[in-house]
């Protein structure tokens, strides 16, 4: 029963039903259809030649002496009334073929065709009308609409009373050509449905071979490995569905491998602090030292706690973004107040360092955008302390509030070190830092843009990078303007 389950068994079996259907009913209909014109022939050509004979000078005379010939070529019999019965004047007909209901039929005006089996097994086709005798007119029609064939009478030979014209032929053609059709009828069927099978089995084999492989490749994909592929060569749904696995494979593996990558690096981050406060644990541990001793040990394990602390929480900032877990508390924010407030709360860091940071606003009016006022107020603040970390005293850092089109844009350009061009690209990695520009020691984790993208994606908006070493770096985020009609979730 497991082999019905198969899609390939089941293909096979429906194409094979739906088959042997179409081949029955068109065999059936040829044969009905052969059979039927076959017939129709035979008593065309039954009719035409009985009224040749009843037509037929010489048939009419031999009538009128009661006598006909043996030579007529054909199964002929002349009924002719006499008395309460009937007298026979036959040429090559067995009267015993004959049913008296037909010359009494035909008699009354009802020509037909009838068909009679002998002892033999053979096959007789009569077609039965009667000769109207002269002075009779207005002949009534048979039951095909003809005319009997006294229609056709010619002289005044022809006797007085009614005569039934019996004329017949053998079947044994049109049943030959009938059996042989059968035959053929009944050997090709199978045979095709045979090759059809076949055949079916061969092309339902190899447009299921992709869904072969495609199982395959699941069962041997692993967790380690995802970079096994399923071969591809046609366009068909087959082929689209095979492209559309590999795809999802592309995915999984660049998704595991960003998850361990992932790994790897909070492993990194995570054991520094841990060494140094392994560390400086086992040096206050190992002797007796002075209080202030202690208390520097105590201090760089604080240090080290806190530096941690950051890090798992931007961690689980991250890992709540990509799982979706943390909701957005959404509503209409002044982008460009927050901007102001953002100037305001990092101005002390900016002073202390020599730089200065102002905030510029190109419209008169309110910023508006629909989000999370507190996420968004956590890009800004990331940019700006990014910022301000990489430049150096006497530098400048501009925060740019505008309207561009259907957009609200930040623009944080500052004139620090810069980002080489190889770099680019990756300063939104997590973990990612450039030699100079994100070095560990200038306190950065490497987290801070990667959250910054991920918020502002969630927004529906984009965050890009401009930089040149040595001149400066600007990053420009981009949020959808809110109109008075938004009525936006998140």
């Amino acid at each position: 029963m497991r082999a019905f389950r198969s899609l390939r068994v089941q293909f096979t079996g429906w194409y094979l039903l739906v088959l042997a259907v179409l081949l029955i009913a068109l065999g059936s209909a040829l044969y009905i259809y052969l059979s039927y014109t076959l017939q129709r022939s035979q008593d065309e050509s039954l009719r035409v030649r009985a009224e040749q004979l009843a037509g037929s000078r010489e048939v009419r005379t031999a009538l009128n002496e009661g006598q006909v010939e043996e030579g007529l070529g054909e199964l002929v019999a002349f009924f002719q009334e006499e008395g309460d019965g009937y007298r026979v004047i036959a040429a090559r007909l067995v009267e015993n073929d004959i049913d008296i209901a037909w010359i009494d039929a035909a008699l009354n005006g009802r020509s037909g065709y009838y068909t009679v089996e002998r002892g033999d097994g053979t096959f007789l086709r009569f077609y039965i009308s009667r000769l109207l005798p002269p002075g009779v007119g207005g002949p009534p029609r048979d039951g095909a609409g003809q005319a009997p064939l006294g229609d056709m009478r010619i002289d005044e030979s022809v006797p007085t009373a009614p005569v039934v014209l019996v004329i017949g032929q053998p079947m044994d053609r049109t049943r030959d050509a009938l059996a042989a059709l059968r035959a053929v009828l009944l050997i090709s069927i199978p045979l095709t449905l045979v090759l059809s099978a076949g055949g079916g089995a061969f092309l339902v084999r190899r447009a299921l071979k992709p869904v072969d492989q495609l199982t395959e490749a699941a069962r041997e994909i692993e967790e380690a490995d995802l970079s096994r592929r399923v071969s591809v060569r046609s366009n068909d749904e087959i082929g689209r569905l095979a492209r559309t696995f590999n795809a999802m494979l592309g995915r999984l593996e660049r998704a595991f491998h960003r998850q361990r990558q992932f790994t790897d690096d909070a492993s990194h981050e995570l054991r520094s602090p841990l060494s140094v406060i392994e560390a400086e644990a086992t040096l206050a541990l190992r002797k007796e030292r002075s209080a202030d001793d202690y208390r520097d040990a105590l201090g760089i394990i604080v240090d080290e706690s806190a530096t941690m602390k950051r890090l798992i929480d931007q961690l689980l900032t991250l890992a709540r973004g990509d799982a979706g877990e943390e909701a957005l508390d959404a509503a209409p924010i002044d982008m460009g107040h927050v901007a102001e407030e953002t100037v305001f709360t990092m101005h002390p860091l900016a002073e202390e360092k020599g730089i200065a940071l102002e905030h510029v606003s190109h419209v008169s009016g309110p910023l508006f955008v629909f989000g999370d006022e507190t996420q968004l107020r956590r890009v800004l603040a990331n940019l700006a302390e990014n910022a301000i970390r990489h430049t150096d005293k006497g530098g400048e850092i501009r925060i740019d509030s505008r309207h561009e089109e259907h957009d609200i844009v930040w623009e944080i350009v500052d004139t620090g070190s810069g980002i080489a061009a190889e770099h680019l690209p990756h300063v939104f990695e997590r973990f990612y830092r450039a030699d100079k520009a994100r070095s560990r020691a200038s306190g950065g984790s490497g987290l801070g843009l990667a959250i910054c993208q991920q918020i502002v994606t969630r927004h529906g908006g984009t965050i890009t990078v401009a930089s040149e070493e040595g001149v400066g770096t600007s990053f420009q985020v981009r949020l959808p303007a809110m109109d008075s009609s938004d009525t936006v979730s998140f």
